[in-house]
């Protein structure tokens, strides 16, 4: 086998650290897996030689406190983000799926913004009795992390309404809200979401298709429950369809039953959307 190439200092000893401190089998692990790089000593009891020991601690000892604080930190930041998701699991339960997710899904950019990302992916692909109500959970929970790291532009104006002429609504396009999230879930999310924050003690509920959207005003993060119609509908408007071929095909697709609901509650659901700046503009498309 080859020796590996040669590096400059301070890049080993940042290749050493990284993987020493790093390594989700310990330190020793980690020494042994940067020994095979190239840029370390192959055994712990040989530390000594990059890593002065303390007073109190061993060289070993000493390198374990940042190994433990990289976990540690990474553990934090999943339970920010996820503390429902927590709630759910239990504290220790959650620590260990929360670390398992860290070695799946190392630390790849100085922000730690985006770290949890993969969480409801992660969820998803696992086999517990929990895990498909914990994604669509940790989907809820990133949306609310998306939206409060999202541009909210002012909401559209009173005005712009008005300006339309009656001819041209069916012609009307509604640009969303950069922070606006629509979701669909299997499982009543948003009611197990709010008895968590009003301190309840929510429990595993059945499945029960439901739909949330999550927006923000100002700093204040806000979650509305849509009916299935309602959501069919935003849905659409938000991809950028007209208001008039949006109806069509929620006509077109609908029961009667249920374009009755549609006739009966359209103004109130408009004006929810539009005094919690769903959307922040308008254009007439040809």
């Amino acid at each position: 086998m080859s020796k590996p190439a040669a590096m400059p200092e301070l890049e080993r000893a940042q290749t050493w650290l990284l993987s020493v401190t790093t390594d989700p089998a310990g330190v020793s692990a980690g020494i042994r897996h940067a020994a095979s790089l190239g840029v370390g000593v192959l055994e712990a009891s040989e530390l000594e030689r990059l890593v002065t020991p303390g007073p109190r601690l061993t060289a070993l000892e000493r390198v374990a406190i940042y190994h433990e604080g990289y976990f540690a930190r990474l553990v934090e930041c999943l339970l920010d983000d996820y503390p429902a998701v927590a709630h759910l699991l239990g504290a220790d339960a959650f620590e260990r799926l929360a670390r398992e997710y860290i070695t799946a899904t190392p630390s790849r950019s100085p922000s730690l913004n985006a770290y949890g990302r993969a969480m409801p992916d992660f969820l998803r692909a696992r086999s517990e009795p929990w895990s498909a109500f914990a994604a669509e959970l940790a989907e809820l929970e990133w949306a609310l992390v998306e939206s409060i790291h999202s541009e909210a532009p002012s909401p559209l104006a009173p005005a712009a309404l008005s300006a339309v002429r009656a001819d041209d609504w069916p012609h009307v396009r509604f640009a969303p809200s950069p922070a606006l999230r629509l979701l669909a879930f299997r499982y009543p999310v948003n009611p197990f979401y709010q008895a968590f924050r009003s301190g309840a003690e929510p429990v595993l509920p059945p499945p029960e298709p439901s739909h949330v959207a999550v927006h923000r005003e100002g700093m204040t993060l806000f979650r509305h429950d849509l009916t299935p119609l309602a959501a069919r509908l935003l849905t659409t408007l938000t991809r950028g369809t007209p208001l008039g071929a949006a109806l069509a095909t929620l006509e077109r697709d609908s029961s009667p039953s249920e374009l009755a609901l549609v006739q009966s509650h359209l103004s109130d659901w408009f004006g929810t959307w539009l005094s919690a700046g769903f959307f922040t503009a308008l254009t007439l498309s040809p």
